[in-house]
């Protein structure tokens, strides 16, 4: 069998890295070339999806498998893309079987996935010791498929700087063929430094860097869908593909129905999150930009209401909670790539194509 060209994607949690992959699949598709993807150790969650009735449905698996199988069309089965699934109480999950039978379990799903294949993207965990115990870090699968190792890393403070030249050197102390990184989803207020004086630093340190990529809303922030998820939501007006439909903001919709214009014209791609029984402030934040009404407590809203809203496009969400909870649910959430966000994935793609030496990073393969 003809060994591909591969390479292994690690990085720090939220740094991008399952992003990455997919872009650099698809931009590598387009030279021609047949790219395979591999993940030997997943993370067992669970995938919430729809039927076209509209009853939820949902599954355990890893989410960036079932993302890359769905976009990249792979014709394996889940068990060969991802063949080992653990949890967080992974040492007793995974006790019935040995390290041997896990190892021969990973092997056996490489060589399938790797079969015909002119590049296979390997990715690893964001806990670079995840399974150590049982020999199946990144360490060791980087040691066992002979592969080069490219890091995301997001650069928030100082401290990533020094956490990514650790892990370089770990990386060496192992011996295995570390080629760089890819600064990704860097805030705007820290892109001429990172640009400048981190870029130096850690080239200083022999750590190439392919690609520095600006935090960019379009791919960051959740979508409807994410949030209709996330409060577990009914959808009682708007249109089905909620996953290109972005949030940028969220506002409570608790003041009077004359301060409301005003308030509202303060936030673009906005979910107003207020009763259902406000019919005025509703209809006041139709009048403005906004992507979602969202209403607590499993109050209706009026006849009216809904038809502005089907009028203007604006999905409305029905959810059990109470606003205080529900705003609470809502923070911190950040958007999630899923196969339906084709506009999202579209955008990855050119983005990472324009900023990252992805030509740099095949001749080194």
């Amino acid at each position: 069998m003809r060994e591909p060209k591969k390479l292994l994607v690690s990085g720090v949690r939220n740094s991008g890295k399952t992003a990455l992959c997919l872009a650099l699949a698809l931009i590598l598709r387009e030279q021609g070339l047949e790219v395979g993807y591999f993940k030997p150790i997943g993370w067992q969650s669970f995938i919430k999806e729809r039927a076209p009735s509209g009853k939820k449905l949902g599954y355990f698996n890893d989410a960036d498998a079932v993302l890359m199988k769905e976009v990249l069309k792979l014709k394996h089965p889940l068990d060969y893309i991802v063949p080992v699934l653990a949890t967080f109480d992974y040492l007793t999950s995974m006790a019935r079987e040995s390290s041997e039978d896990l190892e021969r379990k990973i092997e056996e799903a490489y060589k399938n996935v790797s079969e015909g294949v002119d590049v296979l993207i390997i990715e690893g965990g964001h806990i670079m010791q995840l399974l150590y115990s049982r020999k199946l870090s990144n360490f060791h699968l980087a040691k066992k498929f002979n592969t080069p190792y490219l890091i995301t890393s997001q650069i928030r403070s100082d401290l990533a700087v020094d956490d990514l030249i650790f892990r370089k050197t770990i990386l060496h102390t192992f011996n295995i063929n570390f080629i760089g990184a890819v600064l990704n989803n860097i805030p705007r207020i820290y892109l001429e430094r990172t640009k400048g004086i981190v870029k130096s630093i850690l080239e200083e340190n022999d750590i190439k860097v392919w690609g520095i990529i600006e935090e960019n809303r379009e791919l960051t922030a959740p979508s409807v869908a994410d949030i209709q998820d996330l409060v577990e939501g009914e959808l009682i007006e708007g249109p089905e593909n909620l996953d290109d439909i972005l949030v940028e903001d969220i506002l409570v919709g608790s003041m009077t129905a004359e301060s409301a214009i005003k308030y509202f014209r303060r936030g673009i791609n906005k979910a107003v999150v207020m009763g259902g029984d406000r019919e005025d402030v509703a209809l006041a934040a139709l009048e403005t930009n906004t992507s979602v009404l969202i209403l607590t407590g499993n109050l209706y809203p009026t006849v009216r209401v809904l038809s502005v809203a089907k009028e203007k496009n604006v999905p409305v969400i029905l959810v059990p909670y109470d606003t205080y909870t529900t705003i609470c649910k809502l923070e911190g959430l950040t958007g999630k790539l899923k196969p339906t966000s084709t506009q999202r994935i579209k955008k990855l793609k050119e983005i990472v194509e324009k900023e990252v030496d992805w030509k740099g990073i095949y001749n080194k393969l």
